[in-house]
């Protein structure tokens, strides 16, 4: 489930869509925006930099449990077990639903494989 206060980078192009450079390259920067989140946590924001509320996520389009028990693997081996949480799961849905859920990301995600075409334009 997405926390309402959470930032989240979204891409909810089909997984065989998602390249291992581009997803590496995602978490990486995901990883440094959540050190960032919590070294930040107990700052009294003096810095002037907006102050985040929870720990950003990546949310994904969920394709079965293979898919996403081998993402949390790759993620758990090469990030750590904190960055497995970083990580969200949607289930597929109607149309009506999918343009409703993909106003809570804050950040839309491109696959420069294949480009998002359709799924760009519902976001945007």
């Amino acid at each position: 489930r997405l926390d309402p206060e959470a930032f989240v980078y979204c891409c909810h192009s089909r997984p065989d869509k998602i390249d291992p450079t581009t997803f590496r390259c995602w978490m990486r920067a995901l990883s440094r925006v959540r050190s960032e989140y919590f070294s930040r946590v107990n700052d009294k924001n003096e810095s002037g930099y907006p102050q985040m509320r929870a720990p950003p996520v990546l949310w994904l389009l969920r394709s079965g449990e293979e898919m996403e028990r081998n993402l949390r693997d790759l993620v758990r081996t090469e990030f750590g077990q904190d960055m497995e949480e970083a990580m969200v799961f949607a289930d597929v849905a109607e149309r009506n639903e999918h343009l409703r859920r993909l106003g809570c990301a804050d950040v839309f995600l491109d696959t420069p494989s294949y480009n998002a075409h359709t799924l760009g334009c519902d976001a945007l």
